[in-house]
């Protein structure tokens, strides 16, 4: 059997594939496509710490064999030291309580989206709101002019698509990453003339050390990066897991009248859904040096791949992993990563999918799915829902 994450029954459902992986062939080959994944939580949990061995330098694409540099994904393909110190020129955008002044702002959002819904008996929750109030939060953020928001989303979201059929990127891909690209040099130009209180603005002002010593300012490739990368990590992933949310409270009644009942409990039932059908299914790294796990050796260069979203189902690590709980207790997470690259906007994404769940359940709370209308998203990385329609 060959673990292929881009083959269309992987989108679909992956996790029989995963329960298998994990029993038969933990550390598992793909002649094909010639790269490694590893899929037992313990492991996955390892090799995100090690970024001696698993390294991020060749980005987060397995088909990626040095064609494309890194740091053309930003710090995601990068390690230590340059990824940490370029990592906290971001993270001052992203402390505690910056993202906690953001609550009012986020809610006033969410409620916007969600208003203009109520009174209807049927839409589509994914289009109308789970893509749009995160890329809408993100783009607050960074500064982009709310009426641009709609189509800055269109660009990043065609830059990650894949064919379901071959797993590559469509032609067209490239120019949508393009466009995005030169929008932000647009904003990134105007900034530089007008500073605002934006993440844009702080990130082409700010100055990082080398690991030689000198200290400079970002250079236009690297603000676009930074910002794509903000983009695509972030909105695309917590708009996945919102729609998550929606779906999979609908298919465990129980579960969603607890969430209403004790609205207390919607932090931890976050957990849950991340860990259930995690946003980010596997994130690629490169083989430092030769390793060997479980009778498998993976050369040094050869291209792996931590497939979380089977790490987060392992019965090694969570009882019962198969059963959605909103009940239930998580010592260790892996699905924000861990480590060097621990993801630097989960404070963000819980914030936003809490004030999600509490919106829509206050406005919606019996809702149906119309599961025929249910359709998946086909992009690399990332698993969730194109299409939710409901019935309220």
């Amino acid at each position: 059997m060959k673990y292929d994450p881009y083959a269309r029954e992987m989108q679909h459902d992956p996790y029989p594939s995963y329960a298998w992986f994990r029993d038969n062939q933990p550390c598992s080959y793909n002649p094909d496509m010639d790269f490694y994944a590893l899929f037992r939580f313990e492991d996955v949990w390892q090799a995100t710490l090690d970024w001696q061995t698993h390294s991020s330098s060749l980005g987060p694409q397995i088909e990626n064999r040095g064609e494309t540099p890194g740091d053309v994904f930003s710090i995601i393909g990068m390690d230590p030291p340059r990824h940490t110190r370029l990592r906290n020129i971001v993270s001052r955008g992203f402390t505690p309580r910056r993202i906690e002044a953001m609550e009012p702002e986020i809610r006033s959002i969410a409620r916007s989206l969600l208003d203009a819904l109520e009174g209807q008996k049927a839409f589509d929750i994914q289009q109308e709101f789970s893509v749009r109030f995160p890329m809408d939060v993100i783009c607050v953020l960074l500064g982009i002019p709310e009426e641009d928001r709609d189509t800055y989303r269109g660009w990043v979201d065609a830059g990650l698509s894949r064919d379901p059929d071959t797993g590559l990127p469509p032609e067209e891909g490239l120019a949508w990453q393009a466009k995005s690209r030169d929008y932000i040099l647009g904003l990134l130009e105007e900034r530089r003339k007008n500073p605002r209180d934006d993440l844009i603005t702080l990130i082409a002002d700010a100055e990082y050390e080398e690991p030689d010593g000198a200290r400079r300012k970002l250079d236009d490739f690297e603000v676009t990066a930074f910002t794509t990368l903000l983009a695509a990590a972030g909105a695309e992933t917590t708009a996945k897991l919102i729609g998550n949310a929606v779906v999979y409270l609908h298919e465990n009644p129980d579960q969603r009248q607890l969430l209403w009942d004790e609205p207390k409990r919607i932090d931890n039932a976050i957990e849950e859904l991340l860990r259930y059908d995690a946003p980010s299914q596997f994130q690629g790294r490169v083989a430092l040096s030769d390793t060997k796990l479980h009778g498998v050796t993976i050369p040094a260069g050869a291209r792996v791949a931590l497939v979380t979203g089977a790490a987060c189902r392992d019965e090694r690590e969570f009882e019962d992993p198969e059963r959605f709980d909103v009940t239930r207790t998580h010592e260790r997470e892996i699905y924000f990563g861990h480590g060097q690259h621990v993801c630097i906007g989960k404070s963000l994404a819980r914030l936003e999918t809490r004030i999600a769940l509490e919106e829509f359940g206050a406005r919606f709370p019996d809702y149906q799915v119309n599961r025929k209308g249910l359709t998946r998203t086909y992009q690399a990385h990332v698993r969730g829902f194109a299409n939710i329609p409901l019935e309220t």
